[in-house]
C-alpha cells in the first residue's frame, strides 16, 4: 500500500465525501477557497467546510498531477463522466485503515477563518516586530509586511493606545503569553519561531520542517491549525483578550459572499426574488444562489416564502432515503413536483439542522 502525502490524503478523502457527485474542479475550487455560491454550498452539503481555502495556491496542473498519482497508486478510478473520479476498494481501505495525517489538526475551519487568518497573521507579525523594536528603543527597521493597509492598521493601533510605550509592550506580551498557554508547547514554539523580532528573523516553514524532520505540507497545515485555534480563542473569549481581539476585528467570515449580503438587505426590505434581480441587474438564478447562501449562514433566515412545510418534509425525506446531494436525482425521484431551488433551500436548511460532520 502506497503511503500518501497529507494533500493526497485530503483529496482522496474529499473524493470519497463527494461520492462522484462533483467534478475534480469542484474539489480544487473548495481547496482554493473560490468565493462562489456553489462551492460554499457544497462545503456545507458534504460537511467539508474545514478544508475551504486551505490550499489557495493550488493550480490545475498540481491537481491533475495528484489525481494521476492517485489513479496510478490504485486508490481512485475515473467514472464514465469526464473529470469525476470515485474511490475504489483500495482507496476505501486506505481511508479506513491508515491514520490520516490531517485528522490530528482539530481546529481547522477554512470556511470560517481562511480570510481572517491571513489578515490576523499579517497584523500580528508586524505588530510583534514593531513592539519588539520599541522595546529596544529602535526606531527604524525593515517591516516584515510591506502592505500599506497592514502598516497603517498597526500604526493606528499603537498611536491610539491609551498609555506609554512600556504599557503597550506589557499589555501586548501579557495577552500573548495568556494565548500561548492555551496551546501545546510544540504549537506555541512553532508560532513564536515564525515571528521576527528586533534581533532575529522568523523561521520559514521550510526551515521549521527541516528542523522537525516533517514535510513542508504538514508544517504549513499545522501553522494554519494553530492560527485557527488562536482565532477561536479570541472569538470566544474577547473579554479576556481585549487587545489581541482587535487583530480580528473588521474581518468578516467567508461563510457568505459580499454580493449575497446586498441581496439579503433587499429581501429584508420586502423585495421578491424577481424584484431583486431587476434592481441588481442580475439573473433570477444568481439571486437564488444568494438566498441559499443566506439560509446556510443563518439558521433563522426565513424560507417560508420559497417552500411550504409539506414540500420541505417531502424533499428532506427523499434526500435521506436516496442518500445523495445530486439535485437532478432528487428532482427526478420527486417526479419534478419541486424546483431545483426548493431542493437547494432544503439542503441548506438541513445543513443547519445537522451541523458540520
Amino acid at each position: 500500500m502506497y503511503k500518501l502525502s497529507i494533500l493526497e490524503e485530503i483529496i482522496l478523502f474529499l473524493i470519497h465525501r463527494y461520492k462522484g457527485e462533483r467534478t475534480i474542479q469542484g474539489i480544487m475550487y473548495l481547496l482554493k477557497g473560490k468565493q462562489s455560491a456553489q462551492i460554499i454550498q457544497d462545503s456545507h452539503f458534504y460537511h467539508v467546510t474545514s478544508f475551504f481555502g486551505l490550499f489557495h495556491f493550488l493550480t490545475h496542473q498540481n491537481m491533475q498531477e495528484i489525481i494521476n498519482g492517485l489513479v496510478f497508486k490504485g486508490y481512485i478510478t475515473q467514472s464514465e463522466t469526464k473529470n469525476i473520479y470515485l474511490v475504489n476498494k483500495n482507496g476505501q481501505s486506505y481511508l479506513e485503515n491508515q491514520k490520516l495525517q490531517f485528522k490530528e489538526f482539530k481546529y481547522l475551519n477554512g470556511l470560517r477563518f481562511s480570510s481572517i487568518q491571513k489578515i490576523f497573521w499579517k497584523r500580528f507579525s508586524l505588530f510583534f516586530q514593531t513592539v519588539s523594536h520599541l522595546n529596544m528603543n529602535l526606531k527604524y527597521f525593515r517591516a516584515v509586511i510591506q502592505e500599506h493597509d497592514i502598516q497603517e492598521w498597526v500604526k493606528k493601533e499603537i498611536l491610539n493606545f491609551r498609555g506609554n510605550k512600556n504599557e503597550i509592550i506589557k499589555h501586548f506580551y501579557e495577552e500573548l503569553h495568556g494565548i500561548l498557554k492555551n496551546l501545546s508547547d510544540e504549537d506555541a514554539l512553532l508560532f513564536v519561531n515564525r515571528l521576527s523580532g528586533a534581533n532575529s528573523y522568523g523561521m520559514t516553514l521550510e526551515q521549521i520542517a527541516t528542523e522537525n524532520k516533517e514535510s513542508v505540507e504538514k508544517i504549513y497545515l499545522k501553522s494554519i491549525d494553530i492560527l485557527h485555534h488562536i482565532i477561536t480563542i479570541l472569538n470566544e473569549h474577547k473579554n479576556d483578550y481585549p487587545f489581541l481581539s482587535k487583530f480580528i476585528k473588521g474581518e468578516n467570515s467567508t461563510n457568505i459572499t459580499t454580493t449575497s449580503v446586498e441581496t439579503k438587505r433587499l429581501f429584508n426590505d420586502g423585495k421578491t426574488i424577481q424584484e431583486i434581480a431587476a434592481i441588481r441587474h442580475l439573473k433570477v438564478s444568481t439571486i437564488e444562489d444568494h438566498i441559499v447562501e443566506n439560509v446556510l449562514s443563518n439558521h433563522h433566515f426565513p424560507i417560508e416564502q420559497f417552500i411550504t412545510t409539506q414540500q420541505f418534509t417531502l424533499i428532506k425525506n427523499k434526500i435521506n432515503e436516496l442518500n445523495t446531494r445530486k439535485l437532478k436525482i432528487i428532482k427526478e425521484a420527486l417526479l419534478h413536483e419541486v424546483t431545483y431551488f426548493q431542493i437547494r433551500i432544503t439542503l441548506a436548511r438541513m445543513g443547519d439542522l445537522h451541523g458540520p460532520k
